[in-house]
C-alpha cells in the first residue's frame, strides 16, 4: 500500500510540474535555449527553472524594485528575468559571479536578449564584493555556493532596504542533498533564519526550495 501511495504521489506531482512548465511562456527564445543548453552541460549547476523564474520576476515587479542585486549569475537564466523586471520598474540589476567563463557566457546571452543595458556584472566572491557595494537595495537574489549561506545573509541583510525582499535558493538542500555535511549546513541556516525576529520569512517548496525574507 505504502509503495502504491508513493507512485501515485510521484506521478501526480509530476503531472502539476509538467503541466506548470507547459503554461509558463518563457518571454524571450534566448531563455529556453539557455536552460536547453543547462540540462545538456556538465560543467555548470542547474540554475532555476521558468517557475521560479517567473516568480522573481512578478515579485520584483510587485516590490517596484529598481536597485536589485544577484549572487549566482552562471550564464544569465535568473539575471534575464530579473532584468526583464527591471526593464518594467525602471530599475537596474547588479550580478556576482565567481567563475570569469560563465560571466563571458551570461554577458553574451544577456547581450543576445538586449538587455545590457539592465546588468551590471562582477566577478568575484560575493561575500566579498557585497560589502564593498556602496547602494543599498530593494531586493537581492542569493543562488551561490550553499556553504556561505548565513555569511551571505548577515551582509546582505545590511545591504538591504527597510521594505525589500532577500530570497535564497536551494534551501530544499536540508532534505534533498547527497552529502550529509551539506544537508546539516543548509538544515542549520534554515533554523538560523527561522529564529531571527528582525524579519518576516516564509519558505517555499518550488523547485530546490526559497526562503522569502521582508526586512522590516
Amino acid at each position: 500500500m505504502f509503495i502504491k501511495e508513493g507512485i501515485y504521489l510521484v506521478t501526480d506531482n509530476k503531472r502539476k510540474l509538467d503541466y506548470i512548465d507547459k503554461i509558463i511562456d518563457e518571454p524571450i527564445d534566448v531563455l529556453s535555449f539557455i536552460k536547453q543548453s543547462e540540462d545538456l552541460r556538465d560543467d555548470i549547476c542547474p540554475s532555476i527553472g521558468k517557475e521560479i523564474g517567473s516568480f522573481l520576476h512578478l515579485l520584483a515587479i510587485l516590490t517596484n524594485s529598481k536597485k536589485i542585486l544577484e549572487v549566482g549569475t552562471s550564464i544569465g537564466y535568473s539575471t534575464a528575468w530579473l532584468a526583464l523586471a527591471a526593464k518594467k520598474t525602471n530599475g537596474h540589476v547588479e550580478t556576482i559571479e565567481i567563475a570569469e567563463r560563465l560571466i563571458f557566457e551570461a554577458e553574451n546571452n544577456i547581450k543576445l536578449m538586449n538587455l545590457s543595458d539592465y546588468v551590471t556584472f562582477y566577478h568575484g566572491n560575493g561575500e566579498s564584493i557585497i560589502t564593498e557595494l556602496k547602494d543599498d537595495y530593494d531586493f537581492i537574489f542569493i543562488d551561490g555556493a550553499t556553504k556561505s549561506y548565513k555569511e551571505l545573509y548577515e551582509i546582505s541583510l545590511k545591504k538591504l532596504k527597510a521594505g525589500g525582499l532577500l530570497i535564497f535558493e536551494d534551501i530544499l538542500f536540508s532534505v534533498t542533498a547527497k552529502r550529509t555535511i551539506q544537508k546539516e549546513m543548509m538544515n542549520e541556516f534554515n533554523i538560523y533564519v527561522k529564529n531571527d525576529s528582525r524579519i518576516e520569512k516564509s519558505y517555499l517548496s518550488l523547485g530546490d526550495g526559497l526562503l522569502l525574507c521582508f526586512k522590516r
